[in-house]
């Protein structure tokens, strides 16, 4: 796994067909062919629900995790669980300055693991294949998928 800024996300997408709105984040909000999701209020449920999503888009592909607005809700979330995650790839710059992931389809537990950790704490996350299909999950507690 790859932790990587904003910057080199952004080009990541583009060179992959994901537009970028404004704010410099996937523009995947608007796809007329995503379906949305609630995401449960049970921890498990969520584990669960994210554990399969992540199996069916991770089909022979490597991609793009990307976290935003990770301080929304912070009573609820434990950053310094995911500082030693990221630590544990050798990565000491705070989730501001490298907020994205590039995994390889052989590390696909890494993905997942970001993801769920993300929908735990009630993060925006961004998943991208280099295929094109992604996951969306808001700390608005719904998603879009297209897989």
């Amino acid at each position: 796994m790859k932790i990587i800024d904003r910057q080199t996300a952004c080009e990541w997408c583009l060179t992959h067909g994901i537009p970028v709105n404004n704010n410099g984040l996937p523009n995947l909000k608007g796809a007329s062919d995503a379906s949305e999701f609630s995401i449960p209020n049970d921890a498990g449920q969520r584990t669960g629900m994210v554990k399969e999503q992540m199996n069916c888009l991770l089909v022979d592909s490597s991609c793009l995790v990307w976290l935003d607005d990770w301080s929304v809700w912070p009573s609820g979330q434990w950053q310094h669980l995911f500082d030693r995650f990221r630590l544990s790839y050798g990565c000491r710059e705070p989730l501001i300055e490298k907020p994205a992931h590039l995994v390889d389809k052989e590390e696909y537990d890494a993905a997942i693991s970001i993801a769920v950790y993300s929908v735990l704490m009630l993060w925006d996350c961004y998943v991208i294949t280099d295929k094109g299909s992604w996951l969306y999950y808001s700390h608005d507690e719904y998603g879009l998928a297209k897989i």
